[in-house]
């Protein structure tokens, strides 16, 4: 997924405004702003640690999505969920969306 839509899509997600992730992160609102409209398309890893954490992101998601990484081969879904062991890497993102989907409705 494109690292903006990506930060876009989790801080609405969790309910932030730019603003609120910009505190929760340590970075100014203008980055994620930038981030956001595509406008910064490879940010500072160092930031993009910051976003993840504060979105509860997976690091390694955040550098693929800014092209720093490829994605791994091997998609990652947690081994408890039964007959997931031959998802795609798309497939096994849309599970692990879902499952925060989920988890945002307990909150």
């Amino acid at each position: 997924m494109e690292l903006s839509k990506l930060v876009k899509m989790r801080r609405q997600e969790r309910g932030y405004s730019v603003r609120r992730l910009a505190e929760a992160a340590g970075i100014s609102h203008t980055e994620i702003i930038r981030i956001e409209d595509g406008s910064r398309k490879q940010p500072s890893p160092g930031n993009l640690k910051l976003i993840a954490e504060a979105l509860g992101i997976d690091f390694e998601e955040m550098m693929v999505s800014a092209g720093y990484i490829e994605a791994s081969t091997q998609a990652y879904v947690p081994s408890r969920l039964s007959g997931s062991d031959d998802l795609t890497p798309e497939e096994a993102l849309k599970v692990e969306e879902f499952i925060e989907f989920l988890k945002s409705k307990r909150r």
